[in-house]
């Protein structure tokens, strides 16, 4: 569940005064916090589950106000109207792999092969 603090906020970065869309935006928000957990366990850690720490929250604000955005727009790279112009990443979390990876539940080996 998103907290009422993140959901204020991404409101007012969307300048929503109501409560019509909160639903919505709930929705995005789990949506895009279950892509960043998802990416954050991928290559198949048994032990634990890593979890977005808070101090990192705001990657999920920032995907949540993105996808609201392109509602509507799902699935295109870019598009057009009158002198406007807008594309989005085909790739919704590349902005943030630098702070992603550092988290990412890896198994295996320390990474290193030698060949004899």
């Amino acid at each position: 569940m998103v907290a009422e603090t993140d959901l204020t906020k991404v409101k007012r970065r969307l300048a929503i005064t109501d409560d019509k869309q909160d639903q919505l935006l709930i929705d995005l928000a789990e949506d895009s916090k279950a892509q960043v957990e998802a990416y954050l366990n991928q290559d198949g850690a048994i032990v634990a589950t890593v979890t977005l720490p808070e101090r990192l929250g705001w990657i999920i604000r920032e995907l949540t106000i993105r996808r609201f955005n392109r509602i509507g727009d799902e699935g295109k790279t870019s598009a057009a109207e009158s002198d406007v112009s807008t594309s989005w990443v085909a790739d919704d979390l590349a902005d943030f792999y630098v702070y992603l990876d550092p988290l990412r539940a890896k198994t295996g080996g320390r990474g290193i092969a030698r060949f004899i």
